[in-house]
């Protein structure tokens, strides 16, 4: 953990994720104790090949995810390289350059892909690759803008949220909370569902804002303060929500992982506990999947969140996301491997390792396999299983 002077009123806490070992960030606490475990020998059983690998740019970061779209995929690199690629082979479509720096990308409907620059640039590109406006957030962006319904959503690092035309790049909205003293750069996905856009705020907050006006619609409180500090009150939603029919399920920092009902007030948790998390939590059939700040990995039953199994032997090794794709579960770590545990139990299968950068982009499963964003700035698809 470290702190970083922002030019505003509130203190950045940057968590780099992959890159440092996550720990209780206790200011108390010996650096020992996050140390990331080497890894051990053992008999392999399963490594998912390559299905295929496209180079994208060069880098990573937080703030860069792959977009599905159709049958392309969509990504972008911190040197400013967008591209589009073919989900089914990873032929290269077209590759080019914005021009400039890029923090976070890429967001997409499938009409339009939309990328934002550490000056808060927003770029918005046709499915050609050719530029089709400019916007100015309000600051740097962190998390990959958000498109649809004609809107584009783009949640800067001073979490004020705006929504933009889709077609102009004009300002339609506005929208911000109280910012809180300490907030959390971690990754950090919005999702578009039923007209509104589900946004993480600070201080553990779920919101929904109504894609043509910007107005709030819901607010789930899934990471309440347990403690008097500032540091105590960086507890803010992590990763992408997941929809469960009328439902939300979400992990919070030093709070809670969780499945909500909005409606008034803070929501009604079906079921909450303790957990926390940096990456987020993930979904397939009734089983929830998430990487703990220690870097256990964790399988819970969707409906009450009962533990199912976990897996501690990547301890403090910044992992990435959880996802199960058939019957192994996928991680990335800080020295760019890819780790295979079986989905039946959690014990490892398998290892590949993709150029010794840290994975900080989240893993993402398709109708293809499992999708992965390299540090160095390539996209793999390891094969379905």
């Amino acid at each position: 953990m470290m702190f970083q002077h922002m030019p505003r009123r509130f203190l950045k806490l940057t968590v780099l994720v992959g890159a440092l070992a996550l720990g209780g960030c206790s200011l108390f606490e010996t650096p020992s104790q996050f140390e990331p475990v080497d890894l051990t020998e053992y008999t392999q059983t399963t490594v998912p090949a390559a299905a295929w690998s496209a180079s994208i740019g060069s880098g990573g970061g937080v703030g860069f995810a792959p977009a599905v779209a159709g049958d392309s995929v969509l990504a972008a690199t911190p040197d400013g390289s967008v591209a589009r690629v073919a989900l089914s082979n990873g032929a290269v479509q077209w590759k080019t350059s914005v021009g400039d720096a890029l923090s976070a990308g890429v967001g997409s409907d499938g009409n339009i892909a939309v990328v934002a620059a550490p000056d808060g640039k927003i770029t918005a590109l046709d499915m050609a690759g050719k530029p089709l406006w400019t916007a100015k957030a309000s600051t740097r962006v962190s998390t990959p803008p958000a498109v649809g319904q004609g809107v584009v959503v783009v949640r800067a690092d001073d979490y004020r949220v705006q929504g933009f035309d889709a077609g102009s790049g004009e300002l339609l909205w506005n929208y911000q909370r109280t910012n809180a003293a300490l907030a959390l750069r971690a990754v950090s996905r919005m999702i578009i569902d039923k007209g509104n856009v589900l946004v993480a705020v600070p201080s553990g907050r779920l919101v929904a804002l109504d894609l043509k006006t910007g107005r709030l619609q819901w607010d789930v409180l899934a990471g309440p303060i347990r403690g008097v500090t500032d540091l105590d009150s960086v507890t803010d939603v992590v990763g992408a929500p997941v929809l469960v029919g009328n439902g939300v399920c979400v992990a919070t920092y030093q709070g809670n992982a969780g499945c909500y009902t909005p409606g008034r007030g803070d929501g009604q948790a079906l079921w909450s506990q303790p957990f926390s998390s940096a990456t987020g939590v993930t979904l397939n059939n009734n089983s929830l999947y998430a990487t703990g700040i220690h870097g256990e990995v964790v399988r819970m039953a969707l409906g009450n969140g009962q533990q199912q199994w976990i897996n501690q032997v990547l301890k403090n090794r910044g992992l990435t996301n959880a996802v199960s794709n058939g019957n192994v579960v996928a991680v990335g770590d800080y020295e760019g491997y890819i780790h295979y545990l079986s989905d039946a139990d959690g014990h490892l299968l398998g290892r590949s390792e993709f150029g010794g950068d840290p994975m900080l982009s989240p893993l993402t499963v398709t109708a293809q396999g499992i999708l992965v964003q390299t540090g160095a700035g390539n996209l793999v698809m390891l094969g379905a299983r």
